[in-house]
């Protein structure tokens, strides 16, 4: 079978050689990362990565022949493979695994593990009005602290295990953050987050800072610039509606100026 070629250069030159058959160009087109990872036909050097789909998984290309129909775990792999390739090798802005959430002008950050809970909570967000950004990847540009979004459909399984892919995030430009929530889902629904320091806050975007080992200098330039100006709170959060009516409420309160105390009034609101 003849293979569609293709070789992502990163912002940092190097480039990762993707196989498919020509049929599957399409929803490569659709997975391709959104910045980051210019795609070129012809080789480019040095490549550092290769990857391809069989019928079954993601494959070094040549090892065996790409499928018509991989499945859609294959395509997720796939998929991930390439998103972490460009934001691992950004030279200019800055990726936390985080959702980004804006509105009114200003955006709640909210960091958090794969599985965390952060598609469920921008699922919601969209629902209350607010633009989703990104359930993934929160673009931090270290001299100005404005953030901006990793676009792509937010993942959401089904109760029969397939996975819908929903396209619900917004082209924004460079925005202020205006509250960082390190905030999990609590199953009793208390939703007990309490105001964090900056101090506190800077730890919590660090540890999910993707360059934080390799651009040490700007992912902490990144997070002061965001922690100086924003307030935090961590702790548990009831249900994904409940929980973002709260943080809404909270950053319109909130202020650009400083981390701001969590009143009595709004901290009852959140719980």
């Amino acid at each position: 079978m003849d293979l569609a070629r293709f070789w992502g250069v990163a912002e940092t030159g190097e480039a990762i050689e993707v196989a498919v058959a020509p049929s599957l160009v399409g929803e490569l087109d659709r997975r391709w990362p959104p910045l980051g990872l210019e795609r070129r036909t012809e080789p480019a050097t040095p490549v550092t990565a290769r990857v391809g789909l069989s019928n079954s998984w993601v494959i070094v290309p040549d090892v065996e022949e790409s499928g018509e129909s991989p499945p859609p775990v294959a395509w997720d792999l796939l998929e991930s493979t390439l998103t972490l390739f460009a934001v691992t090798r950004l030279t200019h802005l800055v990726a936390v695994h985080s959702a980004a959430i804006a509105h009114d002008g200003r955006v709640l950050v909210v960091p958090a593990v794969s599985g965390g809970g952060k598609s469920t909570l921008s699922i919601a967000a969209v629902d209350a009005g607010a633009s989703l950004l990104s359930d993934e990847y929160t673009l931090i540009d270290p001299a100005t602290g404005l953030v901006s979004g990793w676009r792509r459909p937010v993942r959401r399984l089904r109760d029969d295990g397939e996975t819908d892919r929903l396209d619900i995030t917004s082209a924004s430009e460079p925005l202020p953050v205006g509250l960082v929530a390190a905030v999990a889902y609590d199953p009793e629904g208390s939703g007990t987050w309490r105001s964090i320091s900056p101090g506190e806050a800077t730890t919590e975007l660090l540890s999910h800072c993707i360059c934080a080992r390799t651009r040490p200098d700007d992912s902490l330039d990144a997070v002061l610039a965001v922690t100086r100006a924003a307030a935090a709170v961590a702790g548990g959060r009831p249900d994904a509606p409940e929980a973002v009516q709260a943080l809404l409420e909270l950053m319109s309160q909130s202020g650009v100026s400083g981390p701001q105390p969590i009143s009595s009034a709004s901290h009852n609101a959140s719980t």
